[in-house]
């Protein structure tokens, strides 16, 4: 993990920024912090806490519209990195699914993710707080992954296979199958390249 920025940089600083979306625990910050850099190889930058924004709540549903936080990430965070996660512990949906664990574009500058979901096991008793980071390792790189153009993967137990609830996510690895890794280091590559001319 690299150190915390107070101010937004005039240029692009790193290539992933964690975006911390209201109150989010060190321990979670930290374990994607770590592991997307363990994983991906790259720098990441872990930027100040901010609120989320008031536009994007969903008063009928008592919900955060996922799709409106990733549009607002990237028209006030695409200087910080060339991506960006979104991290919050509040419930996240999408017109069309009554929640989601995350969202991303592909080949888009953001991501989001919601923790909230993650802590309940699949019987609703809470889960371990081995598991609950576990989930929480997955659906970061998940997201990412969708940020550098990896689709959903129909491959044994890769961590881009879609997951619509708690048991598909419990029954995926936290990491690439063979060929998601070498796309997704196709894309880092391209990334980096374009990063580096910016």
């Amino acid at each position: 993990m690299t150190k915390r920025k107070t101010q937004p940089p005039a240029e692009k600083k790193g290539l992933l920024s964690v975006l911390p979306l209201g109150s989010v625990g060190q321990d979670i910050l930290r374990i994607v912090a770590d592991s997307l850099q363990g994983i991906l190889r790259i720098p990441v930058d872990l930027l100040e806490a901010e609120p989320l924004p008031p536009h994007t709540f969903m008063e009928a549903r008592n919900q955060y519209n996922a799709m409106a936080i990733i549009r607002f990430l990237s028209e006030n965070h695409s200087h910080n990195s060339f991506k960006t996660l979104g991290i919050t512990g509040k419930d996240l949906c999408n017109p069309i699914l009554t929640y989601v664990f995350g969202e991303a574009y592909m080949n888009g500058p953001s991501a989001v993710m919601s923790y909230h979901r993650l802590h309940q096991g699949q019987t609703e008793d809470p889960v371990s707080r081995e598991q609950f980071l576990d989930r929480v390792v997955k659906v970061a790189l998940h997201e990412i992954g969708h940020t550098f153009n990896l689709p959903h993967c129909h491959t044994g137990r890769c961590v881009m296979r879609a997951s619509n609830n708690l048991k598909e996510l419990d029954d995926k690895l936290n990491y690439l199958c063979d060929y998601c890794e070498l796309f997704l280091f196709e894309s880092l590559k391209k990334a980096l390249d374009v990063h580096r001319n910016a």
